[in-house]
């Protein structure tokens, strides 16, 4: 079952557009190989074969299930993270790319946008605390390996994703999905409002994982691996985000409520994408309001 590329969390909001645009690499999900267990790990090399490594699986969740969960989140990702490099080396893999999150940075920075420069200048924000340094320490791995063996490895920093293949759970799902959900959920019940956590003047970017996907195509086919920042020039409260939601579902006339006894988390972390625009200037973004839109009807009719 040899294939030359080799997805984990090819299952996964990522994995799920990579494969229709991909389809020649090797997806794998849970169901397959359990990246907890280091000779199911192994196993999987032995099988697949592969000479690049695209890693997307992690454990992921909203704000609130990191806060209930910080052991999990922490031990679980630190544990696949090590596990398929530790066998991307072994197995003479020539390009391994594994996918952070712009909430690895410092949470007290004072310049923003923040830049690749500056990932270990402090400590991350406390609400996502065990999560953000478990893919944190998967940057310094991987650039541990380059530095001890000089192989081509690299790290993505992506900012805040939603896509159609997402959790759309309210506890661990990303938050454009869940606010979707909830303006369904209210248009279909005849509900005038929506209740969001906190007091919606965090900023944050998002992006489509459609546009993610592309990026590491486009990656693969013309060979550069960077570790860099991903996203768009779009850095909105997120009771703009709300609001280009609402719209965007033709529900403008549903009131938006804060529970403000539920933390914001972090207040802002917009990232510095001149990187990506150097090295990929022909890349446009999907705009929030097309992306929601187009999410949204197709949720809706199910």
């Amino acid at each position: 079952m040899s294939k030359e590329i080799l997805v984990t969390g090819g299952t996964g909001l990522i994995g799920s557009y990579l494969k229709k645009i991909l389809p020649e690499a090797e997806y794998v999900g849970s169901k397959d190989y359990n990246l907890l267990k280091e000779n199911q790990v192994q196993t999987m090399f032995k099988e697949i074969k592969p000479n690049i490594v695209i890693h997307l699986a992690a454990l992921v969740g909203g704000v609130h299930h990191n806060i209930e969960e910080p052991v999990k989140y922490f031990e679980e990702n630190i544990i696949m993270n090590t596990f398929v490099l530790k066998e991307s080396f072994k197995n003479n893999v020539s390009r391994f790319t594994g996918l952070l999150s712009s909430c690895i940075y410092p949470d007290n920075i004072k310049k923003y946008p923040i830049d690749e420069d500056k990932l270990i200048q402090g400590a991350p924000h406390e609400d996502l605390f065990s999560y953000s340094y478990a893919k944190r320490c998967l940057a310094i791995q991987i650039d541990m390996y380059n530095k001890k063996f000089n192989t081509n490895y690299n790290y993505l920093i992506p900012c805040n994703l939603y896509g159609e293949f997402d959790k759309f759970d309210p506890v661990k799902g990303h938050f454009v999905g869940a606010l979707i959900d909830k303006i369904i959920e209210a248009k279909k019940n005849k509900k005038n409002s929506i209740t969001l956590f906190g007091d919606g003047t965090p900023l944050r970017q998002f992006m489509h994982a459609k546009d993610v996907a592309l990026l590491i195509k486009e990656m693969i086919i013309k060979n550069k691996f960077y570790n860099m920042n991903i996203a768009t020039t779009e850095n909105y409260t997120v009771d703009k985000i709300a609001k280009i939601a609402l719209k965007a579902c033709g529900a403008e006339s549903i009131q938006i409520n804060y529970d403000k006894s539920k933390p914001n988390g972090q207040m802002r972390k917009d990232i510095d994408i001149s990187k990506l625009k150097k090295n990929f200037p022909d890349f446009k973004p999907i705009a929030l309001s097309e992306g929601i839109k187009d999410i949204y009807e197709k949720r809706f009719k199910k």
